[in-house]
Parts: C-alpha cells; sequence; structure tokens
C-alpha cells in the first residue's frame, strides 16, 4: 500500500508540475500574441493614415470618445514646419449613445446606420481645404463580394475629393448622392452614415485648429 500510495502520490506531483508549466507557457503565447495583434494594428492605422492625409511629419492624437475597443480620435498631421497637412478622425459604424453624441457635439438625431456585422472602423481624411482626402478602413466583418466592396476604389471614390458641403451624404436610394453597392446597401449606408459624422466632428474641431 505504501508502495502504491508513494507512486501516486508522485504521479500527482509530475501532473501538477506539468499544469503548471502548461499554463505559463500558454500565459506566454497568450501575451506574445496580444503584442503581435496590437503591433499590426498599430502599422496598419499609419498606413491608413498615410493613405488619408498627404505628406506630413508630425501627429497628434487627441482622444475624443474614449472608450476600451472602440474609441474616436482625431489626428492633426503637420508638415516639419509647422503647416496643416490634414486631418483624419478615426471612429467607427457602432451605434453612439447619446452622452456619447452630445460629448461630441453632435445632433441627437444624427445618423447611425449600423453594419451588416460587427462595426466597420475607419479613417476619414479632411485636407486643409475642407475636403475629404481619403477614407481607409481598418477593421471589417462584412460579406466577402458584398459588403466588403466598401474596400474597392470606385466605392471610396464617392468620398475622395469630394468637398464636405458638396454632397448630400446619403447613399441615392435614400436620396442622397453616394452611389451605393451592388448588394450591399446596408454596408454602403453604414460608411456614409459614419463619414457624415466624422464631417460635423471635423467641422466642429477645425475652427480650434485655425486659431492655432
Amino acid at each position: 500500500m505504501n508502495k502504491r500510495g508513494n507512486s501516486d502520490l508522485k504521479l500527482l506531483i509530475v501532473l501538477t508540475i506539468f499544469s503548471a508549466i502548461s499554463g505559463l507557457l500558454l500565459a506566454v503565447v497568450n501575451e506574445v500574441t496580444k503584442e503581435r495583434i496590437a503591433m499590426v494594428k498599430v502599422k496598419k492605422q499609419e498606413k491608413a493614415l498615410m493613405e488619408v492625409v498627404s505628406k506630413f511629419d508630425t501627429v497628434e492624437v487627441e482622444t475624443l470618445l474614449s472608450t476600451p475597443s472602440d474609441p474616436i480620435e482625431m489626428f492633426t498631421c503637420k508638415t516639419a514646419d509647422g503647416k496643416l497637412s490634414g486631418v483624419a478622425v478615426k471612429l467607427s459604424t457602432r451605434q453612439l449613445s447619446k452622452e456619447e453624441l452630445a460629448k461630441l457635439g453632435l445632433e441627437e438625431n444624427a445618423k447611425q446606420n449600423q453594419a451588416y456585422d460587427a462595426p466597420i472602423k475607419m479613417l476619414v481624411g479632411f485636407s486643409p481645404d475642407a475636403k475629404i482626402s481619403g477614407v481607409s478602413f481598418l477593421e471589417h466583418k462584412e460579406t466577402p463580394g458584398l459588403g466588403s466592396n466598401i474596400e474597392k476604389p470606385e466605392f471610396k471614390s464617392n468620398y475622395k475629393d469630394a468637398g464636405i458641403e458638396a454632397k448630400k451624404w446619403a447613399v441615392k436610394k435614400d436620396g442622397g448622392d453616394v452611389v451605393e453597392l451592388t448588394a450591399a446597401t446596408i454596408s454602403s449606408r453604414a460608411v456614409t452614415a459614419a463619414v457624415s459624422k466624422a464631417i460635423e466632428i471635423y467641422k466642429k474641431k477645425v475652427k480650434s485648429l485655425e486659431v492655432k
């Protein structure tokens, strides 16, 4: 009995040590994975910023609405001599609460069309002459071949180089000027509503930039 008891105890100790080591390794792998994912997101954001704002040397980031996974931020891009190259607003298509809209200075009835799947995260760029300099998508889960076509230049051209007051920012099916994607009106509406919100945020903030 003693021998068997000793064997069982040894087995229990080995299993305990093995479990502890496995748990430690898993924690390390998870941490490394998180860091890599975060790094990829940062690089993707940097690339997206360069797509929507012309050449710049410095960037000032202002958090307009702080949420853990989906903040709204404004990037003010300048040249080495301090001239404004452009501004980019980072936001998504998620539904904002009345309190969040008020904090951003947006109307309570602001359009907030939802994406087909998870919120579409994006950057909307503005040039110093109050035109949309580009739209770049950071993350989305729209249907491949349908809603995912928001990435195509043909759709993005609805916004690029357009004056912020030059168009009615709604899809044509809703009486606006934006040509919606075939079989992906939901995605088109969501992006356009987000662009419209970005325009309003830009308009609220641009006066303070002009003063500076």
